[in-house]
């Protein structure tokens, strides 16, 4: 974290200093209004409610099995282990160089969703299977069984990029284009009574991002967000189920490449002060996509007596997103 921290701090001072001293090379569109613009630091913090979702096997732990009452036909339902909104949080630093309008930034970003899923036998379900392991068996008519899971997702990263703020529409369009380096860091852990299916990613890689602000009216704003990344890093996924025995499936650590999106659309409000440091107050919605990031292992356990051994019997690649409110308060010196 140490080292993270100071090449943070590094990339930071490199590059104001890289765009304070370009002058002779910016070639803008426009000149910015100086009641908006101005150089120092300035800080943001924010907060959002964010809803995870995963595609495949990831979310997906039952099969549920119902029979008409003449026994005639069987339907299977799904249950999957549902994720809710929960809070994440971010903190951004930057620099705007007092020569130009190009700017230095560092963000970070934390997920941490957890959920409890509880199934049970009330609406009085024929038979179980589980989706991960094939393992099931039918269940009397009263019967009490429970099927009692719990879903955490968790992400770190860390963003550094530089960029340039480019005024067009008579300062009322603001355009910020960004270049710099992405650290992801994901995990999915769904885990039960009698196992666990687990599977993390990291890597790092470049990214692009462009920004677009326009003033509605004196301080208020309509503001967006885009970016992309390649982030290259490794997969590693386990499974475990303590059912006919112990039984463990792993796949070994991975090369991975991995495309990620992300975009928010909200409005701000600024106040700038007597001495031109201002308060930003941010709402809006985001969302972001992190595509082919996890390994869901499935498996064959052992049954000695039907002569059936262990092994793994696929992996599926999943993608990762998230999407909800958030909002931000900034303060730029």
């Amino acid at each position: 974290m140490k080292n993270l921290f100071r090449f943070t701090i590094f990339s930071l001072v490199f590059a104001s200093s890289v765009f304070a001293n370009a002058n002779s090379n910016q070639t803008n569109m426009s000149q910015p209004n100086t009641t908006d613009y101005h150089s120092g630091f300035y800080l943001k913090l924010s907060g959002a409610a964010l809803l995870p979702s995963e595609t495949g096997l990831g979310s997906f732990t039952d099969s549920w099995q119902y029979a008409n009452a003449d026994g005639s036909t069987i339907r299977s339902l799904s249950k999957p282990s549902k994720a809710d909104y929960k809070f994440a949080w971010g903190v951004l630093v930057g620099y705007d160089a007092s020569s130009l309008p190009n700017f230095a930034e560092a963000e970070y970003f934390y997920l941490s969703n957890s959920n409890h899923n509880y199934n049970t036998t009330s609406d009085g379900p024929a038979s179980f299977g589980s989706v991960f392991f094939n393992v099931g068996f039918p269940l009397t008519p009263g019967q009490d069984f429970v099927s009692d899971a719990y879903l955490i997702y968790r992400v770190n990263q860390v963003d550094i990029r530089a960029g340039h703020r480019f005024y067009v529409a008579d300062n009322h369009l603001e355009i910020s284009p960004s270049i710099g380096v992405r650290w992801s860091d994901l995990v999915h852990n769904l885990s039960f009574a009698v196992g666990h299916v687990r599977t993390s990613y990291w890597g790092v890689g470049p990214v692009f991002g462009i920004d677009g602000v326009y003033t509605l009216y004196k301080g208020l704003k309509l503001l967006s967000h885009f970016d992309a990344a390649i982030v290259v890093g490794s997969v590693k996924a386990n499974s475990k189920l303590d059912f006919f025995g112990k039984s463990k499936y792993i796949s070994p650590s991975t090369n991975r490449v991995v495309p990620t999106l992300a975009a928010k659309l909200g409005l701000r409000y600024d106040f700038i002060f007597s001495n031109k440091s201002s308060l930003r107050i941010e709402a809006g919605y985001q969302t972001a996509v992190y595509i082919g990031v996890f390994d869901i292992l499935t498996g064959f356990t052992q049954i000695p007596a039907i002569g059936q051994v262990q092994r793994i019997a696929s992996i599926t690649t999943d993608n990762f997103s998230y999407s909800g409110p958030y909002a931000s308060i900034a303060f730029h010196m």
